[in-house]
């Protein structure tokens, strides 16, 4: 039996550097060797950021001022649920992981990140969106109190909890980018519908893929990009 924790977080803004955590919440949750998990126990807490809040924050959260005065996070408690999980799962998980490795008594700890949003390919499974909200409803309920750190988690946990061999195998799997250096303009669209980015920077359009799925990808650009030539260019991330 392995121990896991979901995580979220609200927060004054997306700085990790200058804005601050206002509420978190943590599940931890156990898997047994057919990855089968369940729910084990609860935090969650605000968090007085010591400056008035964003009214856009405000509105998101439903958060204001008064709830928020001297509030304050056992970061302790956090610490020991992290030191009692062989994993920590975020749903976009590197907002979540960049404000708690900013966190004094987390950043000496060896933490196993794991992202329910991209070791899942919701793609694959059918759903259009990687949004939280979205993805609760293409499962047929509905978060009631989105942006509620604690009400996120059990929304990640119930997401997730059918894909929990994918999300944690996935999580482990080398990630290259793959750039398809020279594709042709007239097929920008194969590439989009694909997944596949356009950086401005490089001029070049690019995926993230894993590991498990390098060949498939390497196999559709020789094929249906580059008409049989291995034209593209990977480096492992």
């Amino acid at each position: 039996m392995k121990f896991g924790l979901i995580v979220d977080l609200e927060t004054t803004g997306l700085d990790c550097y200058n804005d601050k955590i206002i509420e978190i919440g943590l599940l931890k949750i156990s898997l047994d060797e057919n990855y089968k998990t369940d729910l084990i126990a609860s935090y969650s807490e605000l968090e007085d950021p010591k400056k008035p809040l964003p009214s856009n924050i405000e509105k998101i959260t439903g958060l204001n001022d008064s709830l928020l005065k001297d509030r304050k996070i056992n970061w302790q408690k956090v610490r020991e649920f992290f030191q009692e999980s062989s994993f920590v799962i975020a749903h976009n998980m590197p907002f979540d992981r960049s404000f708690l490795e900013h966190i004094d008594i987390l950043k000496e700890l060896q933490t196993h990140w794991v992202c329910s949003q991209r070791h899942i390919d919701w793609k694959k499974h059918g759903f259009k969106s990687q949004a939280l909200n979205y993805l609760a409803c293409d499962h047929g309920f509905v978060n009631p109190f989105a942006h509620r750190a604690l009400f996120d988690c059990a929304t990640t946990f119930r997401l997730i909890a059918p894909y929990m061999k994918e999300l944690l195998t996935k999580s482990y799997e080398s990630t290259y980018e793959l750039m398809a250096n020279g594709a042709p303009f007239s097929l920008k669209d194969n590439l989009k519908d694909r997944g596949y980015l356009w950086s401005p920077e490089k001029k070049v359009w690019f995926k993230h893929v894993f590991e498990s799925d390098l060949k498939e990808e390497q196999e559709f650009l020789t094929r249906d990009i580059y008409a049989g030539k291995a034209l593209y260019e990977e480096r492992k991330l």
